[in-house]
């Protein structure tokens, strides 16, 4: 079908989608031409590259698509906030280039904003290539006490909230995933964009904190179905992603849950970050080498 005679155009052309690309192999076109099929004009898309080397960028043959080459890997953040600088529609959809999403179920996020000017950004159902809902679609805010409830066997409510049963309707939620998200423009300038300080990991969770801090809402929709591969652009340097995300949630930590976390427990929580990182250390890098030698 022609991109004219879509109903969802209206919509799509309100929307400018962010990717920032690093060495996604394959996965950048498949997402470039998904979200927006052969024959389409929208939505808009705008690629950042942060200094491939696997020719991903090259694999593009869309002229109309925006590429930025960065030059160099300054991270997610950074490079989202660069592809926001020149976007200039209502909505930005932040997207992974190893996530897959059709444009009538883009078309969903934005019907859903619009219908909650209340919100600032939604996402959907995010699934894995088995077809299962991928841990992360749904989330609470990370607390001491969640990240604890993950952890440890204390029985109590942690950050995912996948092993629950989905809803059946739209609803408000703390966190989505950040690999498919729909950001109201207004909303993500009002907050100054993403945390370039964060290495790699939890800028989105500080993101969605930073929007509801500012009075917005989070929203999430089942009915919009995303599929996520996961890992693609990290996959090559798994200790180097097990530390940034201990240092993301650290970070988070410090700038988000100080009101309800006594400070006597801040150096223990550091210290304990640490051994986990070192005591996984081994295990991930163990585990890389026997998926490469296959």
């Amino acid at each position: 079908m022609s991109a004219a005679a879509s109903p969802s155009d209206k919509r799509l052309a309100r929307v400018d989608v962010l990717i920032v690309n690093y060495n996604a192999g394959a996965w950048l076109a498949r997402c470039t031409r998904t979200v927006r099929p052969s024959g389409c004009r929208e939505p808009a898309l705008i690629v950042v590259d942060n200094g491939s080397t696997d020719g991903s960028l090259e694999a593009i043959a869309d002229k109309s698509i925006t590429v930025d080459r960065a030059g160099r890997n300054a991270g997610f953040a950074a490079g989202v906030n660069r592809a926001a600088a020149s976007a200039r529609r209502e909505y930005l959809l932040i997207l992974n280039p190893d996530c897959l999403i059709e444009p009538a179920d883009l078309a969903r996020l934005v019907a859903e904003l619009d219908r909650h000017p209340e919100a600032a950004l939604v996402s959907g159902k995010v699934l894995g290539q088995d077809g299962l809902e991928q841990r992360g679609s749904r989330r609470c805010l990370p607390t001491p006490g969640r990240i604890a409830g993950e952890l440890l066997p204390l029985g109590a409510e942690g950050v995912d909230r996948t092993h629950t049963s989905p809803p059946d309707r739209s609803e408000e939620v703390e966190a989505v995933s950040g690999a498919c998200m729909l950001v109201r423009r207004t909303a993500f300038e009002q907050v100054d964009g993403m945390d370039e300080s964060y290495p790699l990991h939890f800028e989105d969770l500080d993101l969605f904190a930073r929007l509801i801090e500012s009075g917005w809402s989070l929203r999430w929709v089942p009915d919009a179905r995303i599929v996520h591969a996961g890992g693609q652009s990290s996959r090559k340097r798994p200790v180097a992603v097990l530390w940034a995300k201990h240092r993301g949630l650290w970070r988070y930590l410090r700038n988000h849950c100080s009101r309800d976390w006594p400070r006597w427990q801040r150096p223990l929580w550091f210290l304990a970050l640490t051994l986990h990182a070192v005591i996984k250390t081994p295990v991930v890098w163990t585990a890389s080498r026997f998926k490469s030698a296959r």
